[in-house]
């Protein structure tokens, strides 16, 4: 696994060759504008990778920051279908936790489990969400209400933050990327109620 390397990439390259790719992984609910994902890549907000194993492009990611030292949005992680079952994408995830690991962590939505439109989807919903457990990332204590999808966010965390603190830097990098006004109309926060 010495053999694979992530390369960032401009957004014409990925227009060219992996936004099909983009389209076919990921479901229309799923996707953001590609004009979105421009103006935000070109307001240096938006990171995109190219994950390559033996310098052969096998996926790619999409991750989103707004301050130095802050948290990082994992928004995409897809490898390509013909590559799949082969721990690639666990190791693209752990090199990025590692070029990340001065930031206060990196932040992530699943589609919450059992929510899905039926079996099939259910069962991606859980493989993706015991991928990221795997790999170290932690259920956080309240799901998030975004674009008409109930998602559970995960967190790896480089520090110690409190939730209130999580969810502010979070919606602040919402905020920035899709303006104020739009993240208040597509995102609601659901707090869970927690028993000791």
């Amino acid at each position: 696994m010495e053999d694979i390397k992530l390369k960032d990439i401009n957004i014409d390259k990925f227009k060219k060759e992996l936004y099909s790719y983009y389209l076919d992984i990921f479901p229309e609910d799923e996707r953001k504008p590609i004009e979105l994902l421009h103006s935000s890549y070109e307001k240096h907000y938006t990171r995109i990778i190219e994950i390559l194993y033996k310098n052969e492009i096998i996926g790619f990611m999409i991750v989103n920051k707004v301050k130095d030292k802050g948290y990082v949005i994992l928004d995409y992680l897809a490898i390509l279908p013909q590559y799949r079952n082969n721990k690639f994408g666990t190791k693209a995830l752990q090199i990025l936790l590692e070029q990340e690991r001065d930031n206060r962590g990196i932040f992530i939505e699943i589609e919450k489990v059992g929510l899905g439109k039926n079996a099939k989807e259910n069962l991606i919903r859980e493989k993706r969400k015991n991928f990221y457990e795997k790999v170290g990332f932690k259920k956080l204590n309240f799901d998030l209400f975004l674009a008409d999808v109930i998602y559970t966010p995960y967190l790896f965390s480089n520090i110690k933050d409190d939730e209130n603190m999580i969810i502010r830097e979070i919606l602040n990098i919402y905020e920035t990327i899709s303006g104020k006004d739009k993240t208040e109309q597509i995102c609601k926060i659901i707090r869970k109620n927690i028993i000791n």
